[in-house]
Protein backbone atom coordinates (compact mmCIF):
# COMPACT_ATOMS: atom_id res chain seq x y z
CA UNK A 1 0.00 0.00 0.00
CA UNK A 2 2.83 2.16 0.29
CA UNK A 3 3.67 2.28 -3.61
CA UNK A 4 -0.02 3.84 -3.85
CA UNK A 5 0.61 6.31 -1.43
CA UNK A 6 3.98 7.42 -3.01
CA UNK A 7 2.29 7.24 -6.23
CA UNK A 8 -0.59 9.81 -5.34
CA UNK A 9 1.40 12.20 -3.90
CA UNK A 10 4.09 12.07 -6.72
CA UNK A 11 1.24 12.48 -9.26
CA UNK A 12 -0.75 15.31 -7.22
CA UNK A 13 2.98 17.31 -6.91
CA UNK A 14 3.52 16.81 -10.68
CA UNK A 15 0.43 18.30 -11.52
CA UNK A 16 0.95 21.23 -9.50
CA UNK A 17 -0.79 20.24 -6.32
CA UNK A 18 0.81 20.15 -2.68
CA UNK A 19 -0.38 17.32 -0.84
CA UNK A 20 0.35 17.36 2.84
CA UNK A 21 0.01 13.57 3.51
CA UNK A 22 -1.81 10.67 1.88
CA UNK A 23 -2.60 7.56 4.29
CA UNK A 24 -4.39 4.11 3.57
CA UNK A 25 -6.67 3.74 6.34
CA UNK A 26 -6.85 0.34 7.24
CA UNK A 27 -10.02 -1.48 6.25
CA UNK A 28 -9.42 -5.24 4.31
CA UNK A 29 -12.46 -4.69 2.38
CA UNK A 30 -12.46 -1.24 1.31
CA UNK A 31 -9.42 0.51 -0.22
CA UNK A 32 -9.39 3.89 1.37
CA UNK A 33 -6.97 6.88 0.94
CA UNK A 34 -6.90 9.69 2.99
CA UNK A 35 -5.72 12.66 1.45
CA UNK A 36 -4.51 16.01 3.42
CA UNK A 37 -3.82 19.74 1.88
CA UNK A 38 -2.56 22.63 3.64
CA UNK A 39 -5.79 25.00 2.67
CA UNK A 40 -2.96 27.87 2.91
CA UNK A 41 -0.82 26.38 -0.10
CA UNK A 42 -3.97 25.15 -2.20
CA UNK A 43 -6.21 28.31 -2.01
CA UNK A 44 -7.40 27.48 -5.94
CA UNK A 45 -7.95 23.69 -4.94
CA UNK A 46 -10.59 22.00 -6.55
CA UNK A 47 -11.95 18.72 -6.98
CA UNK A 48 -11.85 18.15 -10.43
CA UNK A 49 -8.05 18.56 -10.45
CA UNK A 50 -7.65 16.34 -7.78
CA UNK A 51 -9.61 13.71 -10.10
CA UNK A 52 -7.70 14.92 -13.03
CA UNK A 53 -4.74 14.22 -11.08
CA UNK A 54 -5.54 10.47 -10.41
CA UNK A 55 -7.36 9.49 -13.35
CA UNK A 56 -3.72 10.20 -14.98
CA UNK A 57 -2.41 7.38 -12.53
CA UNK A 58 -4.09 4.37 -14.75
CA UNK A 59 -4.88 3.53 -11.52
CA UNK A 60 -8.25 1.72 -12.29
CA UNK A 61 -12.16 2.72 -10.72
CA UNK A 62 -12.12 5.15 -7.95
CA UNK A 63 -14.41 7.08 -6.20
CA UNK A 64 -14.16 11.11 -5.01
CA UNK A 65 -16.67 12.41 -2.61
CA UNK A 66 -18.30 15.81 -3.97
CA UNK A 67 -16.44 18.32 -1.61
CA UNK A 68 -13.54 19.00 0.87
CA UNK A 69 -14.04 17.96 4.80
CA UNK A 70 -12.22 20.61 6.83
CA UNK A 71 -11.30 18.24 10.06
CA UNK A 72 -9.09 21.17 10.93
CA UNK A 73 -8.82 24.92 10.33
CA UNK A 74 -5.64 24.94 8.70
CA UNK A 75 -6.37 21.53 6.31
CA UNK A 76 -8.98 20.07 3.98
CA UNK A 77 -9.35 16.40 3.52
CA UNK A 78 -10.47 14.40 0.98
CA UNK A 79 -11.19 10.42 1.63
CA UNK A 80 -11.03 8.23 -1.76
CA UNK A 81 -12.22 5.38 -2.32
CA UNK A 82 -9.86 3.36 -4.74
CA UNK A 83 -11.36 0.37 -6.88
CA UNK A 84 -15.12 1.47 -7.05
CA UNK A 85 -17.48 1.41 -9.51
CA UNK A 86 -18.19 4.85 -10.67
CA UNK A 87 -21.17 3.60 -13.07
CA UNK A 88 -24.20 2.73 -11.85
CA UNK A 89 -25.11 -0.99 -12.27
CA UNK A 90 -27.47 -1.98 -14.37
CA UNK A 91 -30.72 -3.80 -13.10
CA UNK A 92 -31.85 -7.03 -14.52
CA UNK A 93 -35.26 -6.74 -17.49
CA UNK A 94 -34.14 -2.68 -17.97
CA UNK A 95 -34.14 -3.21 -21.76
Amino acid sequence: MKQIEAKIKNALENKGIKCQSVFALSDPDDTRVLLAFNSKDNRRLSIRKIENALTSLNVGDFKIPREFQRLSSAFLHLEVTLGARTETPITPGAA
